[in-house]
């Protein structure tokens, strides 16, 4: 299990793109410097009919607990901040107003960046959803999805990017799916009403945990990686 960083990033009306680019950039400059190439999971922008927009979403790898105390540490500590890392910052305030952010925890049947390089995943689209459960329900969910959730997604044409603990809070979680083109997620979509589908009963059988779902259908900027490293 590996820990992960999810920001919801409001962008400049106009100005996501921009965005995105100057933080792909960045990265591929900083994982060019560092000898690090898994870092990024994904950068992406939300499709303005299915949520708050202009919004751009990034999806970082940390590591795990030790790795991002240090990273924390960094950010107070005058002398040990990445000078180019405060240079981009400065320079970009002009490209977004604000934004909210999570700690993120895989489970144990969530893929790192090497094995979603492994498998190949990917896709033109991508479903993310922030579930709202009971406290202290999260757990049972998760597991639900991994035993049976997962198998009835993929059968109706996505594939796992994620699924992850929401850390500090106790009543959410996160899932990622990939599609790989508009035709997956139109058969997604149609077999989630669908009462008889796999997919459909897995919908009535969350209903046990899940009080509620802020979902956005995402596109790609970067995903594994950026232009600027493999």
């Amino acid at each position: 299990m590996a820990i992960y960083l999810h920001e919801l990033v409001n962008a400049v009306p106009g100005r996501t793109e921009d965005y995105l680019d100057g933080i792909g950039e960045h990265q591929g400059r900083a994982s060019q410097r560092i000898g690090r190439k898994d870092g990024v999971v994904g950068l992406w922008s939300a499709l303005e009919a299915t949520g708050t927009w202009p919004l751009a979403v990034n999806l970082w790898q940390l590591g795990s607990w030790d790795d991002v105390a240090a990273n924390l540490a960094r950010q107070f500590e005058p002398a040990a901040q990445d000078p180019e890392l405060k240079r981009w910052w400065l320079a970009n305030l002009d490209l977004r107003t604000g934004g909210f952010d999570r700690l993120i925890e895989s489970t144990s049947y969530s893929p790192d960046v090497a094995a979603l390089r492994a498998r190949g995943v990917g896709g033109k689209l991508f479903l993310q959803q922030i579930v709202e459960v009971a406290p202290g329900r999260v757990e049972d969910y998760l597991a639900a999805l991994g035993d049976d959730g997962r198998k009835a997604i993929e059968g109706a044409g996505g594939a796992l990017v994620g699924a992850y603990r929401v850390c500090l809070r106790d009543h959410e979680a996160l899932t990622l799916f990939a599609f790989r083109d508009e035709a997956d997620f139109a058969r997604f979509q149609e077999s989630w009403y669908d009462p008889a589908a796999p997919l459909g009963r897995w919908r009535a059988a969350e209903d046990r945990w899940v009080r509620g779902k802020a979902t956005l259908v995402l596109k790609p900027k970067h995903f594994l990686g950026s232009p600027w490293h493999p």
